[in-house]
């Protein structure tokens, strides 16, 4: 999170303390140029978010019924959580972009996309009730 927000780091070089400023928006594998000095940047993995340049991508988990009947849900983004609208019988795979949500640009204006894959979470315990219902759509083919 510290690459997408930028950051001032403390450092020893040559036996001095130093600090510089990581911007915002650095990617995995860049050089930073100093007067006596080059540093190269290592981003470690986030436990939520895969980044791929600006953009970044997140996998949501929805309940069964949230699938098929529709409704609204929070999804994370690296700055904060936001609504979005699932339809009704939306499939697992579906992917949602949300425009401008994602890393700042290095160089530049504006921000990448995050992109939301939606898992449909499959109940492994069933009441009574329910299996009762998912019988009777399994009789008329849902």
């Amino acid at each position: 999170m510290e690459s997408v927000k930028g950051v001032t780091k403390e450092v020893s070089v040559g036996g001095k303390r130093r600090k510089i400023k990581i911007p915002a928006g650095v990617d995995d594998g860049a050089r930073i140029n100093f007067n006596d000095f080059m540093l190269s940047i290592h981003i470690r993995p986030h436990d939520i978010f895969e980044r791929d340049g600006a953009d970044v991508y997140v996998r949501v988990a929805i309940p069964y019924s949230l699938a098929i009947l529709g409704g609204e849900i929070k999804v994370p983004t690296v700055e904060k959580e936001v609504k979005i609208r699932i339809r009704p019988g939306t499939q697992a795979g579906t992917m949602m972009r949300l425009r401008g949500e994602g890393i700042s640009h290095l160089h530049g204006r504006g921000k990448g996309d995050e992109y939301v894959r939606l898992i449909i979470a499959t109940p492994d315990k069933l009441s009574k009730e329910q299996k009762q219902v998912i019988e009777e759509m399994k009789k008329e083919g849902l």
